[in-house]
C-alpha cells in the first residue's frame, strides 16, 4: 500500500499543475492555441477534441495508473486474473520509468522537446510524476506477484 501513496504523492503536482491549467491558469504553457498545435502535428481527432474542452489526456492516463495502483495493493485486485494487473503494471514502469526520467534530465538541461514556449518547471512536475508513478507501478506489481503467485505443489 505504500507504493500506492508514493505513486499519489508523485502525481499530486501534477494534478494541482493540470487542475490549475483546466480552470483557465496559463502559467507554464505557451500562449496559443494547443489544440490547433495538435492537430497540425497530427494529433487524432478525439485528442484535439479533449484539449479544447479542457480535458488532458495524459490526466486520464494518470488515473488509469492510480486506480492500476490501487488494484495492485487492496484485496479486490487479487480476485481479479493476474495478467489482467501484471501486464498494465509492468508495462506502465517500463515505459513511465524512462519517459519521466529522460523529461527531468531534458528540463534539467533546458530542452523541452514538446514545443516552444513551456516553463522548464512544467518538464520537473511531469518527469516527477511520470517516474514517480512508474516507480510506483514496478513496486506495486512486484509486490502484487509475490502476493499472488501460486503456492508450489508437494507431490
Amino acid at each position: 500500500m505504500r507504493s500506492t501513496w508514493f505513486g499519489i504523492a508523485a502525481l499530486a503536482p501534477y494534478i494541482a499543475m493540470k487542475t490549475y491549467w483546466a480552470f483557465g491558469g496559463n502559467a507554464g504553457r505557451p500562449a496559443g492555441d494547443l489544440g490547433a498545435e495538435m492537430l497540425a502535428n497530427g494529433a487524432p481527432e478525439a485528442l484535439v477534441w479533449m484539449e479544447r474542452h479542457g480535458i488532458d489526456f495524459t490526466v486520464l492516463g494518470a488515473l488509469v495508473g492510480v486506480l492500476l495502483l490501487v488494484a495492485l495493493a487492496r484485496p479486490w485486485g487479487e480476485r481479479l486474473p493476474r495478467w489482467l494487473l501484471l501486464v498494465p503494471g509492468w508495462a506502465g514502469s517500463l515505459i513511465l520509468i524512462p519517459y519521466g526520467t529522460i523529461t527531468l534530465i531534458a528540463s534539467a538541461v533546458g530542452f523541452m522537446a514538446v514545443a516552444e514556449g513551456w516553463s522548464p518547471w512544467v518538464g520537473y512536475v511531469g518527469g516527477l510524476a511520470f517516474a514517480g508513478l512508474g516507480t510506483a507501478l514496478a513496486l506495486g506489481t512486484r509486490s502484487y506477484q509475490r502476493r499472488t503467485r501460486s503456492a508450489p505443489v508437494l507431490a
